[in-house]
């Protein structure tokens, strides 16, 4: 009788948390999960160019991008053109800052860094489920 009560248990247990997986319903955050189908969602687009103090593009710099808030941690290379740009996704607005260091790995020029906060991005739209921000960064490396 024990056993088949385990089972029983067991099974009614399995069932509840597959419910509640569909649902989005966590039992270690209470409250919805705020990804999935339906769910609004903000686009952020990073694009930039890395020249030197010349106007001249830079290839292959290593550009991390950065913010602290919404858990953005990424790291591209510009190409022939000293060009990069990037696209992320994200659950939530607020007040975070985005944070873009070029590194030359080459140790040729310098490193520069950048700050933007999300109120000087540009809003391109904005409706109910979704709003996209784009950000388009010139940077200007010094040789050391």
């Amino acid at each position: 009788m024990k056993k088949i009560k385990n089972k029983y248990h067991l099974l009614v247990g399995s069932l509840l948390t597959t419910l509640l997986g569909f649902l989005g319903v966590s039992c270690v955050f209470p409250g919805p999960v705020l990804y999935g189908p339906g769910v609004p969602e903000n686009f952020l687009e990073v694009d930039g160019e890395v020249t030197n103090e010349a106007g001249v593009p830079l290839e292959s710099m290593q550009v991390v991008i950065n913010t602290s808030r919404i858990s953005i941690k990424d790291t591209v290379y510009t190409n022939a053109s000293g060009e990069f740009e990037r696209a992320y996704g994200f659950p939530q607005e607020g007040n975070d800052t985005l944070l873009i260091e070029v590194n030359d790995t080459s140790e040729v020029y310098a490193s520069e860094k950048v700050q933007i906060p999300f109120t000087e991005m540009t809003k391109e739209t904005d409706s109910e489920w979704s709003t996209e921000y784009s950000v388009d960064v010139k940077l200007q490396l010094k040789k050391k």
